[in-house]
């Protein structure tokens, strides 16, 4: 999403597309890795030929733009991680569209969030696709699928943006829709359930083998904060700040695997690592979802 790895720098020649993919795969290779996990949605966009999102400005630095001679990276990546022996992972961010305030005005004509901005919210100086609307976890449904029929993808990832704070602006949509739950942490958690629920059910429809995987924030909850949590202390969590309750899913099964971001050392004063690893082992325990 900031050009950290892939493009380096945006670019429309096909040639530096291939030379920068072609030299990650090998390094891939060299070190032993035997799945690779591309970012082709980073903001409500995409960096391949979509019906659905427009091309990604990170890509070719302006959105809807595509790279010269019809060239399409995700199929490029592909086939080259195939021809390694190599997994291709497609990563998209769900609910994100921008991430500056300047970048509002960049979106293309096209984008989902131009032609529905009443999908939208504003918070702190960004946009994001409200989970509360059944639109939206239709729009991140299609493109999966979209993904899934047209690509010969080893897999659909989410990282661990949901809900990007507890501060959302939501209170119409909870209004109008939170009259069966007892709080509004409960009512989100259930709009990300369903979006994780269907995008599970929509992507084994279509290719029975692909793994659906997330890799949410390595805190469910301390036990600090719920009994059910982890032997943590810290205050920060997925199931009370994103309104992603991790857990439930891999006890739901909606998922093939979980890679949660337990990214502490062992010994770690609020959130050792060690303790973490362990609560995550019993979660799976018993269920076909894969740690």
């Amino acid at each position: 999403v900031i050009n950290l790895d892939y493009p380096k720098a945006p670019t429309t020649s096909a040639d530096e597309l291939c030379k920068q993919a072609d030299a990650i795969l090998d390094a891939a290779v060299e070190c032993g890795v035997n799945a690779v996990f591309l970012q082709v949605r980073p903001c409500a966009d995409a960096l391949y030929k979509s019906e659905i999102y427009p091309w990604s400005i990170y890509l070719t630095g302006q959105q809807g733009v595509a790279p010269n001679s019809g060239f399409d990276p995700l199929a490029y990546w592909v086939e080259g991680a195939h021809k390694r022996a190599l997994e291709l992972h497609a990563w998209i961010n769900p609910y994100r569209i921008t991430k500056s305030l300047a970048e509002w005005d960049k979106l293309a004509a096209s984008s989902p969030a131009k032609k529905h901005p009443e999908w939208t919210v504003l918070y702190k100086d960004n946009y994001y696709f409200n989970p509360a609307l059944p639109e939206v976890r239709q729009l991140v449904i299609d493109g999966a699928v979209e993904l899934a029929q047209n690509y010969a993808i080893d897999g659909v990832h989410l990282d661990d943006y949901f809900y990007p704070g507890t501060d959302f602006d939501d209170a119409k949509e909870y209004a109008a829709q939170g009259g069966n739950y007892k709080d509004i942490g409960d009512w989100r958690r259930n709009n990300v359930n369903l979006l994780v629920q269907g995008l599970n059910d929509a992507l084994h429809k279509v290719r029975p083998e692909i793994q659906f995987g997330i890799s949410p924030a390595g805190i469910w909850a301390s036990n600090t904060l719920n009994p059910a949590g982890s032997a943590t202390t810290s205050t920060y969590s997925s199931y009370y700040n994103m309104y992603a309750d991790s857990r439930g899913w891999v006890k739901s099964g909606w998922l093939d695997y979980i890679a949660p971001q337990i990214y502490w050392e062992a010994g770690h004063k609020t959130a050792d690592f060690t303790a973490l690893l362990n609560w995550w082992s019993d979660v799976v325990s018993g269920t076909q979802v894969k740690l």
